[in-house]
């Protein structure tokens, strides 16, 4: 009789403490995911400002759009002229191969407002011109995208981005571009606290 009770003394013991070790590996686990997870979005982030900082500015005009579907509240749908000339390039061009990437040549104005030159499967900076840049373009779907196709901003300030003219892109040394910011026509960052005033504040 007494070696049943210790018997069943000892297989609780022994339950409760594999309970309590899976706990703390589960905890632990947990935790470790958890600190993988912020640093992964601390790189994300270090990354994006290091990309904003450093990259080159091109500035990109804005295709028209339909005014019912450009300002959803709190943000504009965004398309680019460029992304129709890399489309109507890639069309007449038989012999490229329309399923991938690439790059899209741009010559730089007195303005940075980069215009359209040629198509490169490569990114080859050593084959460009001193006011040239190669900006890496995605084929998603039939579509050219650039980069994001939405500009958000504070509920109420879609009337101060209603004079967008030009994309403000940062590009880094890879080609890849990151919207910066939305420029009027007068090259001008486009400020919503500065709405009906001169911004002052002109394109790098």
């Amino acid at each position: 009789m007494k070696n049943n009770i210790l018997t069943k003394r000892l297989s609780k013991a022994t339950s409760s403490t594999h309970w309590t070790q899976r706990r703390t590996v589960a905890i632990a686990i947990a935790v470790l995911g958890l600190l993988t997870v912020l640093i992964f979005i601390n790189f994300k982030v270090m990354t994006h400002e290091t990309h904003l900082a450093s990259g080159e500015t091109v500035l990109l005009e804005l295709a028209p759009v339909d005014p019912r579907g450009f300002m959803q509240g709190d943000y504009m749908t965004l398309s680019y002229a460029l992304e129709n000339e890399i489309l109507d390039t890639l069309e007449k061009n038989r012999t490229r191969d329309k399923a991938t990437d690439g790059y899209v040549i741009v010559a730089l104005d007195n303005h940075n407002v980069g215009h359209f030159v040629r198509l490169s499967d490569d990114y080859k900076p050593n084959d460009l011109a001193a006011n040239q840049k190669a900006i890496h373009y995605r084929l998603r779907h039939g579509s050219v995208k650039l980069a994001t196709n939405a500009f958000f901003f504070q509920e109420g300030h879609s009337e101060a981005f209603e004079a967008a003219e030009y994309g403000q892109f940062r590009v880094n040394d890879k080609g890849e571009p990151l919207l910066a910011n939305l420029v009027n026509e007068q090259f001008e960052v486009i400020d919503p606290k500065n709405l009906g005033k001169r911004t002052g504040q002109s394109v790098d």
